[in-house]
């Protein structure tokens, strides 16, 4: 029996760059992070890009083939359908009230808003938006709007939900 120690393994000098080029997030120590650890280890917040190895951290060969199986079984299956679906719900920014103070810019997980510096105001691209709602709640002009729903709508709900729960009546769930 033998143990063998190996030497501190570190990720790329440019991940980061390459996370913002790609639109992978990258954790702290600089290691790609995956959409979700259980439910969708191999994918990342980007449609379409995937992770598998050691560029989400040390890992052993078994692993990592099994993440590479992975990614390229999610891949052969987008191929197969020849269509890839986008998110129908998607925000949009109304030119004439955004400040471009750039605030969704930073909170968007998609990457998917980027900031016209020639216009001074910010854009989503539809094709990265999955309509989270990020930038709706954190946008200080209220420039920026989810489709299918506004803030007053939202508010109505979160008032009657509210309401019934100070009179005690059970909200379902």
């Amino acid at each position: 029996d033998m143990v063998v120690l190996m030497s501190g393994l570190q990720p790329r000098a440019d991940a980061k760059e390459v996370g913002l080029r790609f639109g992978i997030s990258c954790s702290m120590d600089g290691w790609f992070t995956e959409r979700h650890p259980k439910l969708d280890p191999v994918a990342t917040m980007t449609d379409g890009i995937f992770i598998a190895g050691v560029c989400q951290g040390p890992k052993d060969i078994p692993d990592s083939v099994a993440q590479g199986a992975a990614a390229a079984s999610r891949i052969q299956g987008m191929i197969a359908r020849g269509t890839v679906m986008i998110e129908p719900v998607v925000a949009t920014i109304h030119e004439e009230h955004c400040s471009g103070c750039r605030i969704c810019n930073n909170l968007c997980p998609y990457n998917a808003i980027e900031f016209l510096a020639d216009k001074g105001v910010s854009y989503i691209n539809a094709a990265l938006c999955k309509g989270c709602g990020t930038c709706v709640a954190a946008c200080p002009a209220q420039a920026i709007t989810g489709a299918h729903f506004n803030n007053q709508q939202i508010g109505a709900e979160l008032e009657g939900l509210l309401y019934d729960a100070v009179r005690g009546i059970a909200v379902p769930a």
